[in-house]
């Protein structure tokens, strides 16, 4: 009996681990409370902006538990509680290929209808938030996709940080 009791205890702390998995913020205000509780009456304990990348499990009443990522081995520590319509998982549209966070001194970067600074602006994106986006335009410029997967325009290639993509 005793075996047994060891054996579900370990279960128990493995298998949460293996229900993390990556997520992207998406928050049109820009930026969605993190709290102590799964409800709006929790304090918050932080806050992660629009596009952020998270680790996460459903839970009860639409929210979800938020995680962060602390070592390569995929060990997670419990952060708080995210309303689950504010995070995303991108669709697998084939289309993106890596995450990128976005570098700019000015605290934002253009997103352009075509590759070059010719084209319109279409939207912008804040300095450090995670962005999808593909290589295969140009050295120079770089397709860029919404948190849900969907074709947004073009970024400079220089104001993306490559980082290592998760798997979706």
């Amino acid at each position: 009996m005793k075996k047994l009791l060891m054996t579900f205890v370990a279960l128990a702390t493995i298998v949460p681990c293996l229900a993390q998995k990556p997520g992207l913020v998406k928050d049109e205000d820009g930026y969605t409370n993190l709290r102590k509780g799964p409800g709006t009456k929790y304090e918050i304990v932080d806050r992660y902006d629009d596009g952020s990348l998270i680790y996460y499990e459903r839970g009860a009443n639409g929210w979800c538990k938020v995680y962060d990522m602390i070592s390569s081995d995929g060990d997670f520590e419990f952060r708080g509680y995210m309303a689950g319509n504010k995070i995303v998982t991108p669709k697998r549209s084939g289309e993106y290929k890596f995450v990128g966070k976005v570098k700019d001194e000015d605290g934002y970067t253009n997103i352009r209808k075509g590759p070059g600074t010719k084209y319109a602006i279409v939207g912008r994106k804040k300095d450090g938030s995670f962005i999808l986006y593909s290589g295969d335009y140009s050295d120079r410029w770089y397709k860029v996709y919404k948190q849900t997967g969907e074709f947004i325009g073009y970024m400079s290639a220089n104001k993306i940080e490559a980082m290592e993509s998760p798997s979706f």
